[in-house]
């Protein structure tokens, strides 16, 4: 009733800031992937909400500021920047038409995030100003799942003695508390902490109170100094086949926005236990001229293990370096902060409104030796102690196109490179195609560039997106990728290939209502499974993954919000049968504009036969929290997300979950693992600002 009920409601006007927000992170969550499903979006949804609190004044603005905003590509902010100076400032946001580029609904998108004015924002800078304009915001955040959990069961003495990492050592409750002062966009610090589920808290191993705390001193556009970091903060440049810290864009369902626009230094505020930078740094801007150099040092956690060689001399090194950040066992711990890293580098670019090159070096050592697995896949990956990489990144715009790519070298001459072009053939037809190429012997542990291979080596890829209006309210975007990889990869004996791609039509008659078809496979090849292959050299057979999925949004009135989706995937490897999932939800939002309490709401029913065939799905979640679950097996989920304005300045929020298993007795495994047939998750969250 909802799904086909929902297309006679009446219209309402435009959604509000926050909704918004909430829309482009939910739609760059689907785009990240399926191996990205905990990415932290923090740092973008940080910029978002303080472009929305403080609009980008678009007659005085720069490219650097511009590119912040993930909806404006390289041409249009060229574009608009080349129209503002032929033609004298604007007089109203809707002048933006006048731009090649700005389409309605890309202005629509933007709208609230930037204004126009003919007074320049304020340059100067006292401290008295920035305490009495700068904002404070404190977060504290507690969340449990509430069903018994075996990490958390009783356990005799003996058995635990002989067994210690068979029980966790803390309390089944995760606790957040962020606290964090901005003033304009020239000063931030801030405390993050966090502690997570099985972990002690102000007891045992973790007297100090949280396991993980990170700090930040920022300060930004000041005369020459573009920025300085201290503390905790990220590091971005080129495309990101040298060095990349932070949240990356991939492929995605848009199909042409496929270019990095690297930010440089940022300061860091998520939970990732260990991709980020602890140190300092600094850029400083002559001209058209940056200038930017920094250093870290923290500590890691790692896998150790001691070595003896021929002369009897034992030498500890590195097996494997950990990222879950996770610290609630004997074992968990002995890992914990068992490495340090020193990471030093620089960059030196030259920008203009359409033209800039950039030369970026960085090296990095750990106190112990990295050694790999004896695996024939593992022989052109980095083992030692210290490794360095070099680059030299572009991008140029001529008229309707935009060039990018860079070239970087590791230390063992290892080679990499990736080259595109952004094309607007025609108002309604944009074209975005790219090549990389990444040898296998390249090594660089701190580069993140789009790329199929978690590893950023061994991978040749052909890459064309494209975004098309044949008429009017009517939207056609994808890609199609190719990419091989020359040398053996994990579960793969041997060179293999593989293509992905997607397919999007969406329609959009007005603001009110969305509709969208979703078409999308990945094949890749594997070993040939041991059921069908009982030979001792194993060939390669094809995984396809394939997927269909409707999707309808309206918007009743201000107030009220629905979504409905239905999705089918099918899995197939080799000569096996065909798995298939299904999955259908209904998702309901309610703000109403004169009372405090708004919620969230959503019911989902999902069937498949196997993990494999399991379906990824972005849910509603407090504020500075995400949600990217797969649904599998047969079952219901049901979540309820509230928030609660108290005060001008204070919000609370809460959300209940429940997922249900029709099929299962057990839920998870290990530690993690419920004896039942649900789950219930609760997670509750005061805001203050100030």
């Amino acid at each position: 009733m909802l799904l086909f009920g929902s297309i006679f409601a009446c219209a309402q006007e435009e959604a509000d800031q926050e909704n918004l927000i909430q829309k482009k992170i939910e739609t760059i969550a689907e785009q990240m992937g399926e191996s990205d499903e905990n990415v932290d979006f923090n740092t973008l949804l940080d910029d978002l909400m303080y472009f929305s609190e403080h609009p980008i004044n678009i007659n005085n603005t720069t490219v650097n500021e511009l590119e912040q905003l993930p909806m404006l590509d390289d041409i249009a902010i060229a574009n608009l920047l080349a129209h503002i100076s032929a033609n004298g400032k604007l007089l109203n946001i809707y002048e933006l038409q006048a731009v090649n580029g700005f389409t309605i609904s890309l202005i629509h998108q933007i709208e609230p995030f930037i204004k126009v004015s003919d007074n320049p924002d304020a340059t100067s800078f006292s401290f008295k100003e920035m305490m009495k304009e700068g904002t404070h915001e404190l977060v504290l955040r507690y969340q449990q799942v509430l069903n018994p959990q075996v990490g958390y069961s009783e356990i005799e003495d003996s058995a635990l003695a002989a067994s210690p990492n068979s029980r966790y050592l803390g309390d089944p409750q995760k606790y957040y508390a962020r606290y964090r002062f901005k003033y304009s966009n020239k000063i931030s610090w801030g405390l993050t902490m966090e502690k997570d589920p099985g972990e002690q808290f102000f007891k045992g191993t973790m007297k100090q109170g949280f396991d993980f705390y990170s700090g930040h001193l920022f300060v930004s556009n000041m005369g020459v100094l573009k920025a300085a970091a201290l503390g905790d903060f990220q590091a971005q440049f080129g495309q990101g086949l040298v060095f990349w810290s932070g949240l990356a864009f991939g492929k995605s369902s848009d199909g042409v926005s496929i270019k990095r626009n690297a930010q440089g230094l940022k300061p860091y505020t998520s939970v990732d236990e260990n991709r980020f930078l602890r140190g300092g740094g600094t850029t400083l801007r002559f001209g058209k001229f940056e200038v930017t150099a920094f250093g870290s040092y923290k500590l890691m956690d790692a896998n150790v293990s001691t070595a003896t060689d021929t002369l009897t001399e034992q030498e500890e090194s590195i097996s494997s370096i950990f990222s879950s950040g996770f610290h609630r066992t004997p074992g968990e711990l002995q890992d914990r902060q068992s490495i340090s890293e020193a990471v030093y580098g620089g960059n030196v670019s030259y920008k203009s409104r359409r033209l800039s090159i950039g030369v970026t070096a960085v090296g990095y050592q750990y106190s112990k030796r990295l050694n790999r697995g004896d695996d024939l896949y593992n022989i052109h990956e980095f083992s030692g102690k210290q490794n360095s990489n070099y680059g030299l990144d572009y991008s140029y715009i001529w008229k309707n196109f935009h060039f990018f790519g860079e070239f970087a070298l590791s230390q063992n001459l290892g080679f990499a490179t990736t080259n595109g072009v952004f094309m607007t053939i025609d108002p309604r037809v944009t074209i975005t195609a790219m090549v990389r190429h990444l040898q296998p012997k390249y090594q660089a542990l701190y580069a993140n560039a789009v790329t199929e291979n978690s590893r950023m080596n061994n991978e040749t890829g052909y890459y064309l997106g494209f975004n098309i209006n044949p008429f009017k309210n009517w939207f056609l975007n994808g890609y199609f990728d190719i990419f091989r990889f020359p040398w053996l990869r994990y579960q793969v004996n041997g060179p293999s290939f593989g293509y992905e791609t997607i397919g999007q039509l969406i329609y959009r008659p007005s603001k009110t209502l969305e509709i969208y078809f979703r078409f999308r496979q990945k094949q890749k090849q594997l070993t040939e499974s041991s059921a069908y292959s009982e030979a001792p050299i194993k060939g390669l057979e094809n995984e396809k993954r394939t997927s269909y999925r409707f999707n309808l949004t309206y918007t009743f009135n201000k107030t009220m919000t629905l979504k409905s989706r239905i999705e089918y995937s099918r899995y197939k490897r080799g000569d096996q049968a065909v798995e298939q999932g299904f999955m259908i939800y209904q998702d309901f939002n309610f703000k109403p504009l004169s009372f405090p309490l708004s919620f969230t709401a959503r019911l989902a029913y999902f069937d498949t036969e196997t993990y494999n065939s399991r379906i990824y799905v972005y849910e509603s979640d407090v504020l500075y929290a995400y949600s990217f679950p797969a649904y599998y097996y047969r079952g219901m989920k049901a979540y309820l997300v509230l928030r609660y304005d108290i005060h001008r300045n204070i919000d609370a929020w809460v959300r209940v979950s429940n997922l249900f298993y029709s099929n299962r007795d057990q839920i998870g495994s290990g530690l993690e693992a419920i004896n039942g047939k649900s789950r219930t998750d609760i997670k509750v969250q005061v805001r203050f600002k100030f």
